[in-house]
């Protein structure tokens, strides 16, 4: 590597205008002449620089991390293996494999120490120590001291995550001849497998911040048929989105920035807000922790795999949450005996009575005092480090008759009255028979109001599926968006607005679609009108056109008769009439030698053309003197 670094330097010392002899200092330097002239024609870069290509943090991008994890462990917040992956993420924009953050710190052992090992119960086993436990209080204790904190400034913040149609394990009781048959040891269930997670935060006061739900969902947005019954003027909660279910880097930014500092900050005045978390990935990333630096909230992380003694929420609060979802959900199965299934939009409501029900001030001032935290005993988590932890106890379940006492006593006495000797073989059988068909009725009519809560939740209007949105969400954010109450409300306030609009337009449209059929149909009615008119018009000059003929052929035959009538009256011989001649003398006609005319002949004569010239009728009926031709 040095010999290539001399040859380079050797090469970039000559002269301006002399060609450099790649080969005779490659000779000299005992180095690859096509190496030597690949780097300093800067084809290739140094092997530094090519590892930096490929490496996820550059040098330089390594040793500015190295200085902001030596300014978070002063400051009480050294990072885990995952919080170092998403600063690792954030830095160069590019995805850390699965064991990089390890080979991270083996390359700088020199600068940063970790203590990771592999393994969740030895993991466990080296974090329950009385050493560690007292470094945490200890910290813990100077802030509080440091920044007066009250009980109204300490928040403890976790997730729980929730297999929608999957009940946790359950003591169940079964009849001993159905058991020892097997297959009937286990119970039935929804099945279905979709995660939705809740984000719950509770403060040493004892109260609780509302409950965050992040849905399932491939496009990100929460549906407004999904909280078909959540009523935001009574019910506060928040509701975000994610493709797996759970929270992530933008969605648990959001959460600090649109629920937990919103909701926290009126109750803080002015002072600094505490707030104890795990480690885990989504939850501290360095855009969280400079959110927080700049809104007064300290931020304190319990130490690795000690979360189940140490944090308020594991310790007392998340266990009896998931037995109450559970009973919910035995609940909705024994009413709808199985018949419906377990959707998103009935988790709300199952969900919603199992929080109110474990999240109530006892409860969340016994998680603050178990764990130490408030009022501030360190001692009461230590002196129980050697301790074995028994767990609690379980509820037993009620082993009381499904019929009431009273109405026990009520059937008794009317068998007693029906029958007086009740000690007679038939009168035990008739009060056995009575109890028993007793009995039976009031589980089938227990079952049958299941059945028909059931039915009633199945037949609930289903709302179109329509995302809740009030606007896009901030892509600075990588997409996540936490809905509030209120959002809540102004979204279905807007969607039923878009719906009214929507019915509006489509009945403008049906409207005009019904104008137009109507305008069709009277261009049709006047189509049909004007061809009839058409059709008594044709009609009429046909009529017209008949009578005209009909005349004309009458005055034809009218000519013909009188023509042949003049005719036979030209045929009929008369007697000679020699009438007076008048003759001018002046003027005195020449008659044609070849014209004899007889006495009772007609003389007919022809023009130019042969056709026959008659003599005009008054001529013919009074004159008895031949015709004269002139020439």
């Amino acid at each position: 590597m040095a010999s290539m670094e001399l040859a380079l330097a050797a090469l970039h010392s000559a002269d301006p205008g002399e060609k450099p002899n790649i080969s005779l200092v490659a000779r000299t330097y005992g180095v690859s002449q096509s190496g030597l002239y690949k780097r300093f024609h800067g084809v290739t870069g140094s092997k530094e620089e090519q590892y930096d290509k490929q490496r996820i943090l550059t040098t330089t991008q390594s040793r500015a991390l190295i200085k902001w994890i030596n300014q978070l462990t002063e400051r009480g917040l050294p990072p885990t293996n995952s919080m170092l992956a998403n600063f690792a993420r954030e830095i160069s924009g590019k995805e850390p494999g699965k064991n990089w953050a390890s080979r991270w710190l083996k390359a700088h052992s020199d600068k940063v120490i970790s203590r990771y090992s592999t393994g969740l119960d030895s993991d466990r086993k080296k974090a329950d120590s009385a050493y560690k436990y007292a470094l945490y209080f200890e910290l813990i204790g100077r802030k509080i001291r440091e920044y007066n904190l009250g009980p109204e400034q300490i928040y403890n913040m976790d997730e729980k995550g929730f297999m929608l149609g999957v009940s946790t394990k359950r003591k169940r009781i079964f009849t001993r001849r159905k058991y020892e048959q097997g297959g009937y040891k286990q119970h039935l269930q929804d099945g279905n497998r979709e995660w939705i997670t809740t984000i719950g935060c509770i403060c040493a006061n004892g109260t609780a911040l509302a409950p965050s739900l992040i849905y399932m969902a491939k496009s990100g947005f929460i549906q407004d048929s999904w909280l078909q019954d959540y009523d935001p003027q009574t019910q506060r909660c928040f509701f975000a989105a994610s493709e797996s279910g759970w929270t992530n880097n933008d969605i648990g930014y959001r959460w600090l920035v649109d629920v937990f500092d919103k909701e926290t900050k009126s109750q803080a005045s002015r002072g600094w807000r505490l707030l104890i978390l795990d480690g885990h990935g989504s939850h501290v990333t360095m855009k969280f922790i400079e959110y927080c630096d700049s809104n007064r909230i300290l931020l304190a992380i319990f130490p690795a795999h000690a979360t189940h003694t140490l944090q308020p929420l594991d310790v007392a609060l998340f266990s009896p949450l998931s037995n109450a979802y559970t009973k919910q959900l035995d609940d909705f199965i024994r009413d709808s005996q199985g018949f419906t299934r377990l959707t998103k939009r009935d988790f709300f409501r199952l969900f919603w009575a199992s929080w109110n029900e474990v999240f109530i001030s006892k409860n969340i001032n016994s998680a603050f005092r178990t764990t130490g935290l408030y009022p501030f005993d360190p001692e009461i988590v230590i002196n129980k480090f050697n301790k074995k932890i028994t767990s609690r106890p379980s509820s037993s379940e009620s082993g009381a008759s499904i019929i009431p006492p009273e109405d026990w006593r009520r059937l008794e006495k009317l068998v007693k009255t029906v029958v007086n000797n009740i000690y007679d073989e038939k009168a035990v059988q008739l009060r056995e028979t009575v109890s028993h068909l007793s009995t039976q009725l009031i589980l089938l009519q227990n079952e049958n109001q299941g059945l028909k809560r059931a039915l009633i939740n199945a037949k609930k209007p289903k709302n179109k599926k329509q995302p809740l949105l009030l606007g896009l969400p901030s892509e600075q954010d990588g997409g996540a968006l936490f809905m509030s109450p209120t959002k809540v409300q102004q979204a279905r306030d807007i969607i039923s607005q878009k719906n009214d609009e929507a019915a509006q337009k489509q009945a403008h449209k049906d409207d005009k679609k019904l104008q137009q059929q109507l305008k069709k149909q009277a261009k049709e009615a006047e189509k049909v009108k004007r061809a009839q008119i058409r059709q008594e018009k044709r009609e009429q000059r046909e009529q017209e056109a008949a009578e005209k003929q009909r005349l004309k052929d009458e005055q034809e035959l009218a000519k013909l008769a009188d023509l042949q009538l003049q005719n036979d009256v030209i045929s009929t011989p008369k007697a000679s009439k020699k009438p007076t001649e008048q003759i001018s003398r002046q003027a005195k006609p020449r008659v044609q030698p070849e014209a004899h005319v007889e006495d009772n002949e007609v003389v007919v004569t022809t023009n130019r053309r042969g056709r026959a010239i008659r003599p005009p009728i008054r001529h013919s009926l009074f004159s008895a003197t031949p015709e004269i031709h002139y020439i």
